[in-house]
């Protein structure tokens, strides 16, 4: 995995350099293209929440006062309470670039295919993907998910990857739909998930992470001091699901596009701190993705929207 995205990154420098010396005969390979900045004075990011609002405004500074200076555009945060905030944003080209999970990916992409993924965190093991897990408070007498049948197992938004999709698509895979397994209500976001599994409100609940918690939602709340890891268990692994995306508009021009990529690989060798900020977490920076990357997860959101169908009718 490593050896490939090694020959893809290199080869992705290799076009970029073709591409600048098209553009500008002195540019080298390592120079941003540029030419597109008085079209897109303004980039707007968004960014979906794994924590509050007001959270990712402060996590997500470094970065964009960072890509200011480096494209020579304004990057503004673009933020929203729920997922599909953010969704919506990319659908209506208010939003030119974002992070989004692979579920969020996947919905974006099949409503009006007018996104592409760049960019992903890998992590501290070599990875390019991470889990969702179900977490237990670390003195509850559950020790398999099993022992929760009947219980209140809390899903997170509708468009959660770790917090929804996979949950919902693997228990169906095992024979049982979830909502006949477990009472599993929808907390609203990964903290407050975590949290009410903390304080006794449900009784598990689905959230996300990587390798050692190198990044995702527990490191997060681990790095605020509002989680000490040694309070939870996980007690269900879901298969690897493909790291969180960053995403661009296809519509955007070739250069600029182009320069938005190699902003985003280049992040943990300029500046580590920005990297972490983006990644939500440490990793071993970020790598170049594909559609086909996330085609598991395409297939996860056609069975749910298949089955709501079922459902209404």
């Amino acid at each position: 995995m490593l050896l490939r995205r090694s020959l893809l990154k290199t080869a992705t420098a290799v076009l970029f350099g073709a591409a600048a010396a098209l553009s500008i005969n002195t540019a080298s390979a390592d120079d941003y293209i540029g030419g597109w900045q008085k079209d897109f004075p303004v980039v707007n990011y968004g960014v979906i929440s794994v924590e509050t609002a007001t959270d990712n405004l402060k996590s997500q500074k470094k970065f964009v006062d960072y890509a200011s200076k480096e494209l020579g555009v304004e990057f503004k945060l673009f933020t929203a309470a729920e997922y599909s905030g953010i969704m919506n944003g990319l659908v209506a080209g208010q939003v030119q670039v974002g992070w989004l999970g692979a579920s969020s990916y996947a919905s974006v992409w099949q409503n009006c295919k007018c996104v592409e993924p760049i960019a992903g965190a890998q992590d501290v093991a070599g990875g390019m993907g991470y889990n969702s897990v179900m977490i237990v408070k670390a003195d509850s007498p559950y020790q398999k998910f099993e022992d929760l049948k009947g219980k209140t197992v809390a899903r997170n938004d509708a468009n959660s990857t770790s917090g929804f999709t996979i949950p919902t698509y693997s228990w169906a895979q095992m024979g049982t739909p979830i909502d006949s397994y477990f009472n599993s209500p929808l907390s609203g976001g990964h903290q407050q998930t975590v949290t009410g599994v903390l304080n006794g409100t449900f009784d598990a609940g689905f959230t996300w992470t990587t390798v050692n918690d190198g990044f995702g939602a527990l490191r997060k709340m681990i790095d605020k001091g509002m989680l000490k890891r040694k309070d939870i268990r996980v007690i269900w692994t879901s298969p690897l699901i493909p790291t969180p995306p960053v995403v661009i508009m296809s519509s955007l021009p070739q250069a600029m596009k182009s320069d938005l990529i190699k902003l985003f690989l280049r992040l943990e060798e300029n500046d580590p701190k920005v990297a972490e900020a983006v990644a939500q977490g440490k990793t071993l920076g970020m790598q170049r993705v594909y559609h086909e990357d996330y085609v598991t997860v395409m297939e996860a959101k056609k069975w749910l929207k298949a089955n709501r169908k079922k459902k209404k009718s």
